[in-house]
């Protein structure tokens, strides 16, 4: 496998949500943050080490700092509009080659299936692997691994502002690239455990209060509890 000093997880946020704002920085418990839980969790990865989380250069994502600083990250702070351009800039200074792409709004995601999909990008000599190509995750599991070169590729042939802000978009709907989707034998799509809404945030935090001290709980974890606690079963357009 590629050296772990070519790899990295890019964890993007910004603060300018206007459903939910500053939801990064709600307490999702007494002493944890929501983008707290998110980093926490993503230390957790076996098989990369390097975290940036890339944010804009609006005075709005200064508190950023302090996160980082907290966790003993790399913050990078680049292009406001383009994600993409931010990603890949990012990318070039540290001498990254492969993209581990993971947003904020994802503060349950679980480092098992970061691994496993780290493993298969490998394995199948990917340009682009994820699980959600074809959908069998919960949304809020979202991962997905880009080589430097195959997202610059994709943004100098596409240019739309989709593209940059979605920053796969391109990739994922063509066929000049190989790919490789991680799928789940049982398809659990329909659940929702992102963060976008005050719904979602009240859900999270009922899920965390749940597995009180134990904020590493895997995604099955969950899935296992729905069993004894019919609450924890939140469903996609509810």
């Amino acid at each position: 496998m590629r050296s772990q000093n070519n790899i990295a997880i890019f964890l993007a946020a910004r603060s300018g949500s206007k459903r939910l704002p500053n939801k990064h920085f709600l307490k999702v418990s007494p002493n944890l943050k929501v983008i707290d839980l998110c980093i926490l969790r993503l230390k957790k990865t076996k098989l990369v080490k390097k975290i940036f989380l890339c944010t804009t250069k609006k005075k709005e994502d200064d508190k950023f700092k302090k996160i980082t600083m907290n966790h003993n990250i790399k913050l990078f702070r680049g292009n406001t509009n383009n994600v993409a351009k931010r990603i890949i800039d990012c990318a070039k200074k540290y001498s990254i080659k492969t993209i581990v792409r993971i947003t904020a709004d994802c503060p349950i995601i679980d480092p098992k299936l970061i691994d496993e999909c780290i493993k298969l990008h490998f394995k199948k000599n990917s340009e682009y692997t994820s699980n959600i190509l074809k959908l069998s995750f919960p949304d809020g599991l979202d991962v997905e691994l880009i080589n430097l070169d195959t997202l610059i590729k994709s943004q100098k042939i596409s240019k739309t502002n989709a593209n940059k802000e979605h920053v796969s978009l391109y990739i994922r709907k063509s066929k000049l690239f190989k790919k490789y989707n991680y799928k789940n034998n049982i398809n659990y799509s329909n659940r929702r455990w992102t963060l976008d809404n005050l719904e979602d945030f009240l859900f999270l935090k009922k899920v965390v209060k749940y597995f009180v001290s134990n904020i590493y709980f895997t995604w099955k974890d969950l899935i296992r509890a729905e069993k004894f606690d019919k609450s924890l079963i939140n469903l996609k357009d509810r």
